[in-house]
C-alpha cells in the first residue's frame, strides 16, 4: 500500500513541476499581457497603446489575449526575421490567430529583413476572409466566421512611439 501511495504522490509531483515549468514563449508573452493590462486600465478607448516590447514572429492577438478588445490599438516590435505565410489568413483584416509580423509584411508595414514597429487595431470577427498577394506573401483564405480580427495600420503615419 505504502508502495502505491509512493507512486501516486510521484506522480502528481512530476505533474505539478510541470506545470510550474512554464514555457520560453509563455514566459516571453507575460511582460506584455502586464503592459497590455496596466495600459487597459489607464487609458480611453481606441487609444494607442505603449509599445509592449519585442514580440516574437509566432506570436498572434490571440496570444495575447486581445479579442474583444475592439477599436484598441496596440504598438508592437517586430525582430528582424522570416514571416510565416502559414500564420495569416485574410487581407486586413486577418484572422486574430495570425502573426502579428506577418501580416504587417504582408500589409506592407514592414520588411522583414529589418523588422520594426507595427501598429494594428483590434477588430471584431468576420464572416470570411479573403487570401491574397502582397509583398512576396501569399496569405490564405478562410470561408467561415471566425470571431476576431485584426487590422495593421502605418505606425509612422499614427504618430505612435
Amino acid at each position: 500500500m505504502n508502495a502505491l501511495f509512493h507512486a501516486d504522490a510521484q506522480r502528481s509531483t512530476t505533474r505539478d513541476d510541470r506545470a510550474l515549468r512554464a514555457p520560453a514563449r509563455a514566459r516571453r508573452l507575460l511582460a506584455p499581457l502586464l503592459a497590455f493590462a496596466l495600459c487597459a486600465t489607464a487609458s480611453e478607448p481606441s487609444a494607442t497603446h505603449a509599445p509592449s516590447g519585442e514580440i516574437d514572429w509566432q506570436t498572434s492577438p490571440l496570444d495575447l489575449d486581445l479579442r474583444g478588445m475592439n477599436g484598441e490599438r496596440y504598438t508592437f516590435r517586430c525582430p528582424p526575421g522570416k514571416p510565416l505565410p502559414s500564420r495569416v489568413t485574410g487581407s486586413g483584416p486577418y484572422t486574430d490567430d495570425s502573426s502579428i509580423c506577418t501580416a504587417a509584411v504582408h500589409a506592407g508595414a514592414i520588411r522583414a529583413k529589418d523588422g520594426g514597429k507595427v501598429l494594428i487595431e483590434i477588430r471584431p470577427g468576420q464572416n470570411t476572409y479573403a487570401g491574397s498577394e502582397r509583398n512576396y506573401l501569399r496569405s490564405a483564405d478562410y470561408d467561415h466566421a471566425w470571431s476576431g480580427s485584426f487590422v495593421v495600420l502605418d505606425a509612422d503615419a499614427s504618430g505612435a512611439h
